[in-house]
């Protein structure tokens, strides 16, 4: 089986009943009805029911549905339902769609809840794991795990694990980690050391410990931002133009500079982080306004912003670091990490509990960086995981946490009950029962929440609750009007407000980036005691922004909104010091709180020299203040 092929739905279905599926597949094909059905899918066009695998308890169907775009939540929504009406706990779905050769084949299962001898249409603990295959797919996973006959539902449920996946890529990018900047580390079956660290940085002894700490910190830096731009590849035109183009990120970019010798970091990297990424269409040097970098959106939000320990010093004469002898990296070592990144499927919508892509999703970033960072011990070098509390907490853990936190917040504001709350919170409803009235109690709820994770690593819960207060706001406001009012109400600044209002009304594609951007401004805190922790997790907010934008080939920026500042949502600090008893009072004078309210409020959208001027003028007020 070709899983790059263009989707063909006979040969498809010949695999599965004859390669993939037990001998006892019974063959029986039949068109479903919407009338059949107690409600009419939205997205979903087409559904046909193939057969089944008594041994497996397994159906098989083949839906077609909108488009390759159609948000995956709702697919998986329909999706559920389809099954509930039909009876089918367990299933093996092929979802295609008219305007594209790519496809998913998923596994969805529910359970049903059963009233007497028969079955109602009520159904809990949805779950559909998907393969995502066709011409722009990368078949390493499929064809490690779907080349082979199903023995039984076990072995069926392993072939679809997220887990393996995540595993393997991790295990990948932690060799490639520590080839970078020495160590040891286990590959396969052996432990073997890296003696000789790829990564040179000016004026480091890297044998002594605090150079070795500059280097990891380097070194996580340098992966999360190639991995951010790797995901940023995946969002394209409706002409289907990437935002990021392959003769910048990629083999083949790195091979062009193989043969100028070991410089595709300086030529190509620095200065598209620094001097494309961070700089405004319109101010960017000559050299940066032609291809490949004509068409790379200016993108802000400071992810790109030169640190001191990125040693960065631009030279316009010869449009490279001034570090460029003493900064080295070899292009065999980039060439390593792309071509694991070339080998895995790539997603850039977050998976969630009821829909996960066997494919690198943002969320992956923080299992990697999480585990990076419990390497880096500020103090020793050693291994960090105890001093440092970096772990790793899984999703259901973090979903647990998400809905408990904000039903108990919900049910103290609103007084609904804990049953209709538990819809509202669920994936796998897809309506609310709520009254008007209990709906404009819920949005006024979300509108003042405020939300502080004092120890956020790379960000899960932060992101958790903001995923979950959008999929609120979608039931109990579909038009985003009332939730937009009391967005643009909460802008003090006039000029920000009038363009806010200007990009988002009215434009039903960008309500859930209208969703996302709000929450983030007014409700969501993180403090984490690594700076790269904090680095990772405005990474993940940036991601789950940008999946939400609206590519636009022929308008400035490609009408790519530069990503916000995150300086005052994510802080780096120690949260375990308390302040001093006698200390009570921070400020000997308090009027001007305002202001720096306001400060901070213009300095989340702002960018350039505007950027510099409303820090400044922090400071300057804090200072004064103080």
């Amino acid at each position: 089986m070709d899983f790059k092929a263009k989707f063909n739905k006979a040969a498809v279905l010949d695999f599965l009943k004859n390669q993939f599926l037990p001998e006892d597949f019974n063959e029986n094909q039949e068109a479903i009805k919407f009338s059949q059905l107690s409600f009419t899918p939205e997205k979903v066009k087409e559904i046909e029911y193939v057969g089944e695998s008594p041994s497996l308890g397994l159906k098989l169907y083949v839906m077609r549905h909108d488009a390759e775009t159609d948000p995956r939540v709702m697919l998986s929504r329909e999706t559920f339902r389809v099954m509930s009406n039909l009876g089918a706990q367990r299933a093996l779905v092929v979802f295609h769609s008219a305007n594209s050769g790519n496809y998913r084949l998923s596994l969805a299962t529910i359970t049903l809840a059963l009233k007497g001898a028969k079955t109602k249409r009520e159904y809990s603990n949805p779950r559909r794991y998907s393969f995502f295959l066709g011409p722009d797919a990368k078949t390493h996973t499929p064809e490690q795990f779907l080349l082979e006959k199903v023995s039984d539902y076990s072995d069926l449920l392993n072939r679809f694990s997220i887990e393996v996946v995540n595993k393997e890529f991790y295990n990948e990018i932690a060799v490639k980690f520590t080839e970078l900047v020495g160590g040891r580390r286990k590959v396969k079956t052996k432990v073997v050391d890296f003696d000789k660290p790829v990564l040179r940085l000016p004026g480091l002894d890297m044998s002594k410990p605090e150079s070795h700490i500059t280097a990891q910190e380097f070194a996580v830096r340098l992966i999360g931002r190639i991995v951010f731009c790797w995901f940023l590849k995946k969002k394209k035109s409706p002409a289907g133009v990437p935002l990021l183009p392959e003769s910048v990120l990629s083999s083949a970019a790195v091979a062009v500079c193989g043969k100028e010798g070991d410089n595709y970091y300086h030529t190509v990297l620095e200065n598209f982080f620094f001097q494309v990424l961070n700089t405004e269409m319109s101010e960017r040097g000559k050299e940066f306004t032609r291809t490949p970098y004509d068409q790379i959106p200016f993108l802000n939000g400071g992810l790109f912003e030169p640190h001191d320990g990125d040693f960065y010093e631009f030279d316009s004469l010869t449009a490279c670091s001034r570090h460029s002898a003493t900064l080295k990296i070899s292009n065999e070592w980039f060439n390593g990490l792309i071509q694991t990144l070339e080998t895995y499927n790539f997603t850039i919508d977050e998976n969630t509990s009821v829909d996960v892509e066997l494919a690198v999703d943002p969320e992956m970033l923080g299992r990697i960086f999480e585990n990076l960072l419990a390497e880096i011990n500020p103090e020793t070098g050693e291994t960090a995981r105890k001093s440092t509390g970096s772990y790793y907490t899984p999703r259901p853990i973090v979903e647990y946490m998400v809905d408990e936190s904000l039903k108990s917040y919900l049910k103290t504001k609103t007084a609904i009950s804990d049953e209709k709350l538990s819809d509202l919170l669920s994936y796998s409803e897809s309506d609310t029962e709520l009254s008007e009235p209990e709906k404009e109690k819920v949005i006024a709820a979300l509108d003042e929440v405020k939300i502080i994770d004092p120890a956020c690593g790379s960000g899960a819960f932060p992101m958790g609750m903001l995923q979950k207060i959008v999929l609120v706001l979608q039931k109990v406001d579909r038009d985003s009007q009332k939730w937009l009012t009391k967005l643009l109400d909460s802008v003090p600044d006039p000029t920000a407000r009038t363009m806010l209002r200007n990009k988002l009304e009215g434009e039903e594609d960008l309500w859930n980036y209208t969703r996302k951007l709000g929450v983030i401004r007014k409700s969501i805190y993180g403090v984490d005691i690594q700076p790269i922790a904090v680095e990772i997790s405005k990474l993940r907010f940036f991601l789950s922004l940008v999946v939400d934008e609206k590519v636009d080939d022929k308008k400035k920026n490609r009408a790519i909104e530069p990503l916000p500042n995150l300086e005052f949502k994510f802080v780096c600090a120690n949260t375990l010091l308390g302040l001093p008893v006698d200390e009570v009072q921070l400020f000997d004078d308090v009027r001007d709180i305002d202001a720096l309210k306001n400060l901070r409020d213009k300095y989340f959208t702002a960018s350039g020299h505007g950027k510099l001027k409303v820090e400044n003028e922090f400071l300057s007020t804090q200072h004064k203040m103080l």
